[in-house]
């Protein structure tokens, strides 16, 4: 009896401890995060190349730092499962070996990890395995199941430096948009703004937390409704109880603050590939059980220039030289240079190529294809499965769809308005194969397209429909070239998708099984008119140029 009441008093004390608030004084919290490492685990070159900044040196960085604050906080915001050869082989090569970006964060003693969209790109195999093998919870509270209820995570709660810490996890809702239903069947993505201050009213409630953060895997955006994707701003301006808004997904490195009426909070982004670190002093003085004062300070800390961790290298050298030697694997050969840089003035070798393995593997009619912005030079002679990630360094799927005549020439227009204007990502410099065109630079948009025919002779026809071979990213409504442009309802797969392939560049590889001589031609179906035909007979009659 008497044990059982000293239990009882025990837990009374112990429950009350739990709730009671810190006593008076002035308490430090340092949170560290990283954003959009996308594969950047090894600072080694696979090819001999210089060396990279990588998660080594942020491991090295965190060392140092936790000599003299063993209590801060370290996150990751997601998308590190996509981006570099290290992270395919383990998501596809070894896909029953531990991988080895969670052996990674558990290394580094990571606290929080949230999902970004390239990790949901990944695929059910690859991030329903990874989550079994974090230490750290992973977390992007606004995936639901079928039923409603959070497929990962939601927060985490953390005891640092004598105060209660809460790390809510979400991601950009606009997944749908850019992949495939197969990559997220059964899951749904709910926008951010709303949901998150309900889920931080809620957390504030039953948690009773000092600190209160949202990492976000979402770009910072301009803080209009308008900027479903990237929420952070918005975020950071309007919620109620958020003292730090963690940001990335655009990979653009920024400390911002923000005007919120409701307290002091900031925001900030670590940007991309182990460029920086972002770090965050929070500060809290407390007087009568309740807190008086509160300094936020924000600041990126360049990795440029820092030293690597041996000691992780050690222990990840053995995945290194897997990596390596899948990587220098010969798949075929090249009979001439693919200039990377060459696509922003007409046809280049590279998008022609894009162009053949869509063509050749769907059989579609006509092809849309795009630079992945990346810059350099494919040498001819050995093709190494490396150069391929070059070529194609998304895991894009392979889709077949069907738009008519006049929807092709209006996306054209879409695009094209964009690309003389210098407007968005290379990416989204869509050009068209199967059919003969031109462009009028100096027309006004909805003018500047002319198609001649198809590419075969035959003639082209508004009111007829066709199929057109895209990548996943574009079908499922990315870079807003088939809404905004062609006109097409993207919520609604079923009444214009036909069929769906592999992964590109998986089809590329195929490709070089059946046939490994790759002699990349440059298609002349299209080509950039500096002015109309009137305006250049009448240049070229005065001698103008």
């Amino acid at each position: 009896m008497i044990k059982r009441i000293l239990i009882a008093a025990l837990f009374v004390i112990t429950m009350a401890c739990c709730s009671c608030k810190p006593k008076d004084g002035e308490y430090k919290v340092d949170i560290y995060a990283v954003s959009d490492i996308h594969g950047r685990f090894f600072s080694q070159s696979y090819t001999g190349g210089e060396d990279q900044l990588s998660l080594s040196n942020v491991s090295a960085f965190i060392k140092e730092m936790r000599k003299s604050n063993p209590d801060l906080i370290l996150i990751d915001n997601g998308d590190h499962l996509q981006g570099d050869n290290a992270a395919f082989y383990f998501n596809y090569e070894e896909p029953r070996s531990p991988h080895i970006f969670p052996r990674i964060a558990n290394y580094m003693k990571f606290d929080a990890v949230i999902v970004g969209n390239h990790d949901i790109e990944a695929g059910h195999p690859v991030y329903d395995r990874t989550r079994k093998e974090y230490k750290a919870p992973l977390l992007a509270a606004n995936v639901v199941d079928e039923n409603g209820k959070p497929y990962f995570g939601e927060y985490t709660v953390l005891k640092r430096s004598g105060l209660k810490v809460a790390i809510i996890g979400m991601i950009t809702p606009r997944i749908k948009n850019w992949l495939p239903e197969e990559k997220y069947k059964g899951l749904d993505f709910l926008e951010a703004e709303g949901f998150a201050q309900n889920l931080v009213d809620r957390v504030i409630d039953k948690e009773k937390p000092d600190i209160v953060i949202i990492a976000i895997h979402a770009g910072t955006g301009d803080g209009t409704l308008d900027d479903v994707e990237n929420p952070a701003l918005r975020i950071a301006e309007n919620l109620r109880g958020v003292d730090l808004v963690i940001s990335g997904h655009d990979h653009i490195a920024n400390i911002v603050d923000p005007v919120n009426f409701h307290q002091k909070s900031m925001l900030m982004n670590s940007g991309a590939r182990a460029q920086n670190v972002a770090k965050c002093e929070i500060t809290l003085v407390y007087e009568g059980g309740r807190p008086v004062e509160k300094e936020i300070e924000c600041s990126l800390i360049p990795m440029a220039g820092r030293p690597r961790d041996a000691e992780y290298d050690a222990t990840f050298a053995a995945d290194f030289e897997k990596v390596k030697a899948f990587t220098n694997k010969k798949v075929g050969t090249l009979t001439s240079d693919i200039d990377l840089n060459d696509v922003f003035d007409g046809p280049s070798a590279y998008v022609s190529l894009l162009h053949k393995v869509q063509l050749d593997a769907s059989g579609a009619q006509l092809s849309f294809a795009a630079p992945l912005g990346r810059t350099g030079v494919i040498k001819s002679g050995d093709i190494l499965y490396n150069d391929l990630f070059s070529i194609y360094p998304y895991e894009n799927m392979l889709y077949k769809i069907k738009l008519s005549g006049r929807q092709v020439k209006d996306y054209l227009e879409y695009v094209y308005d964009n690309w003389v204007n210098g407007r968005g990502p290379t990416y989204n410099l869509d050009s068209a194969a199967g059919i003969n065109y031109k462009v009028y630079r100096n027309k006004p948009k909805g003018e500047r397209v002319e198609i001649e025919s198809l590419e075969n002779g035959e003639p082209f026809d508004m009111d007829a429909e066709y199929t057109v071979a895209v990548t996943s990213y574009r079908a499922m409504g990315g870079g807003n070239l088939l809404s905004e442009g062609a006109g097409v309802d993207t919520s609604d797969e079923s009444a214009y998708v036909v069929d769906i392939y592999e992964d590109i560049r998986d089809l590329i590889f195929k490709q070089l099984a059946d046939n490994p001589v790759l002699d990349p031609a440059v298609r002349t179906n299209w080509s950039f008119v500096e002015k109309d035909a009137i305006s250049q007979q009448i240049a070229d009659f005065f001698g103008v140029h």
